[in-house]
């Protein structure tokens, strides 16, 4: 295989660095499940406006005192009218929001499920993005391992964290990442 395939990526960076821990072999367990939780956070910060998830609070807030059948959204509400950037991410998770509201959710828990959600698809997405990407640029045995350490290590970021950080308004919390090192690794694979 060639060296490097996760360079042409077209994702960010944190991705790019989770499918280079994913080719080495020493690294896709705990380094990568590390490195997809920052990869992930760092995403949901980039798309995601602290004005728009704080009216949204406010709106289901609000809401939650209406009668069943009465919405607190106001009908075509976008994300600009929120106060967002109207991305993607936050379009999905107005979208959620809204679902959630109809189907009889009320308060802050539509927030943290259609965040929640969103998020599910976001990695959802990105795990598509890979295994594409991967599988056109080289053979199936090859790039086997990589997608499915990938795919493990992206399923096992813990997404009520990152829900409760853009909930609070904190700034991402990732721990500092510890290279392994193994004394008897091959370098001469060209990892």
């Amino acid at each position: 295989m060639r060296d490097g395939i996760y360079k042409t990526l077209p994702l960010g960076r944190g991705w790019k660095s989770l499918l280079k821990s994913c080719e080495r072999e020493s690294e896709r367990i705990e380094t990568a499940r590390r490195k997809a939780q920052k990869a992930a956070t760092a995403e949901v910060w980039v798309e995601l406006s602290p004005r728009f998830v704080r009216e949204l609070l406010r709106i289901t807030s609000n809401g939650a005192s209406l009668l069943p059948g009465f919405s607190g959204f106001t009908d075509g509400s976008s994300c600009r009218d929120l106060g967002g950037n109207n991305s993607p991410f936050e379009q999905d998770v107005l979208a959620n929001a809204k679902m959630l509201e109809r189907k009889g959710s009320r308060g802050k828990t539509i927030v943290y499920e259609a965040l929640g959600k969103s998020i599910e698809n976001l990695q959802q997405r990105n795990i598509r993005h890979i295994e594409q990407h991967y599988l056109q640029n080289a053979t199936g045995i090859e790039s086997k391992p990589i997608i499915d350490a990938a795919r493990t290590a992206i399923l096992q970021t813990d997404n009520a964290s990152i829900v409760e950080q853009v909930v609070k308004g904190e700034r991402p919390k990732t721990q500092p990442l510890k290279r392994p090192i193994d004394l008897d690794e091959d370098i001469t694979k060209g990892n």
